[in-house]
């Protein structure tokens, strides 16, 4: 049996998650060649770094297939409520689906709406996550992902990664005393694998419920 086609969007998450895993490697690789001889050289921001690239990853890969997805989904099958209200969002009123009619490729601009659109949303939160799939009717995708991967708190996993992430951005990741959070690098490769899987395992459902 031929093996599915992977989405673009998942094929381009997939470059972007190895370049986290590389700077983990790199993290590694000063610590063992430069670390040893002076104690005082700290690597860990090469880890952040990777926190920070493996949750914008993930991000963009949950609006980018939504968009992926959604011309063929119109083709083949009715618009709900809920996606019919998300495209009303994204600026395809009464007036806009008018003008689109008598064009040569009107889903095209359809498209175009909804990526513009969702260029302004934040997909790192797991109930934003939920709420822009259930557009499609898939109900809960996140926690039918961590079902079929079998990991109990594997949604919970992405949710520090996800928080660690905003200290990182929004605070440098000092705690209130202004101090330097500590990070393993095993914990930070550890996350990165967490990703991969959860973002996989959604891949497949979505493949899966939409064709």
């Amino acid at each position: 049996m031929k093996t599915p086609k992977a989405s673009l969007s998942y094929r381009r998450f997939h470059k972007v998650i190895l370049r986290s895993h590389n700077l983990v490697s790199l993290h590694d690789f000063l610590e063992e060649k430069l670390g040893s001889r002076d104690p005082s050289l700290d690597f860990s921001d090469l880890l952040r770094s990777a926190i920070v690239l493996s949750v914008a990853a993930m991000d963009a890969y949950f609006t980018d297939v939504f968009a992926e997805r959604l011309v063929p989904y119109l083709k083949k099958k009715r618009c709900g409520n809920r996606l019919a209200e998300l495209l009303e969002e994204a600026g395809l009123t009464a007036a806009v689906t008018l003008e689109l009619l008598p064009m040569d490729r009107p889903y095209r601009r359809i498209r175009t709406l909804i990526e513009v659109y969702l260029e302004r949303q934040v997909t790192q939160r797991l109930d934003a996550i939920n709420a822009l799939f259930d557009a499609y009717g898939i109900q809960d995708l996140c926690g039918n992902a961590q079902a079929k991967l079998k990991r109990k708190r594997l949604c919970r996993e992405i949710e520090v990664l996800v928080q660690r992430r905003h200290d990182i951005v929004h605070e440098g990741d000092l705690d209130r005393h202004g101090n330097l959070r500590s990070l393993k690098h095993t914990w930070v490769r550890n996350r990165l694998q967490d990703v991969q899987l959860f973002v996989g395992a959604c891949e497949e459902i979505l493949r899966d419920q939409l064709g």
